[in-house]
């Protein structure tokens, strides 16, 4: 079975925990299903994850492309959303959402 994961809040975290579950999709059988931050255009977090001044660069060769509503990452598209409100995206597919926005800070 695999695991759905959704991660809400695109900046250093967000981009850290794609980075770091990215390598594992096929052992681990998950899959990123959708991302959602309203701090940005899909263009300029396609290049903030492609070329980040901790972590160095993407695996040069692989791409990350942006699209009106999803990034494209090594040829996987993953839907993207700008929604200030979290319950305004789509998390239906998801089996897990990764809060990474800092803002949302209570159960509820």
């Amino acid at each position: 079975m695999t695991l759905r994961i959704g991660i809400n809040g695109f900046g250093r975290i967000g981009r850290l925990a794609l980075r770091s579950l990215w390598p594992y999709r096929e052992k681990a059988s998950l899959e990123i299903v959708r991302i959602n931050d309203p701090g940005g255009s899909t263009e300029t977090f396609a290049h903030l994850l492609e070329f980040d001044s901790v972590h160095g660069h993407w695996a040069p060769g692989a791409g990350i492309t942006a699209g009106n509503e999803a990034i494209t990452v090594d040829g996987i598209t993953i839907p993207f959303s700008g929604n200030r409100v979290l319950a305004d995206s789509d998390w239906a597919q998801c089996d897990v959402v990764i809060e990474a926005s800092g803002v949302m800070k209570t159960a509820d």
